[in-house]
């Protein structure tokens, strides 16, 4: 199973602004905002996200399995884009409120760093959701592409065997 290489595994808690897609079977996008995402430690991804919120990209998700991440740093732009085939839906788990707590308050920090943002209270509407409103997507990462502004934007990202 590929996995991200150690850079960006070690580089992804630092790109806390999170958008997910899929599309369904008539190849219609849908969009939303993620609010965590993580390797796991056998190199698939997790993202979770807000169902309520987000009812249109899940349903794309379950029926074509489909998945797109993009993660991007604020403060620096750097941003990975990532690609998936194999995504599932599951129900969050307690134990992941530990990692949207990490991921709300880096993204409050990264948005409070932008010169003309120094009120980032709106944060806490997104991240105001209960762990059981919370969906688990994971996936394998089938493609990946450094899409940070500057020379290297687009090239893609050579993936390393799982563990």
């Amino acid at each position: 199973m590929p996995t991200l290489p150690a850079e960006w595994k070690l580089c992804l808690p630092a790109l806390p602004s999170l958008r997910l897609g899929s599309c369904d079977r008539g190849g219609n996008p849908q969009v939303c905002r993620a609010l965590a995402a993580d390797v796991q430690p056998d190199g698939r991804m997790l993202v979770l996200l807000a169902e309520c919120a987000a009812p249109r990209v899940v349903a794309a998700l379950r029926e074509t399995a489909r998945v797109a991440l993009l993660a991007t740093s604020p403060r620096t732009n750097r941003t990975l884009h990532l690609k998936g085939r194999d995504a599932r839906v599951e129900p969050a788990q307690p134990v992941h409120a530990e990692l949207l707590t990490l991921r709300r308050d880096t993204l409050a920090w990264e948005i409070a760093e932008v010169d003309g943002f120094a009120d980032v209270s709106f944060i806490g509407h997104w991240y105001g959701v209960a762990v059981q409103e919370l969906v688990a997507v994971r996936f394998t990462v089938a493609g990946a592409w450094d899409q940070t502004p500057g020379p290297h934007a687009g090239q893609a990202v050579e993936l390393e065997p799982g563990p």
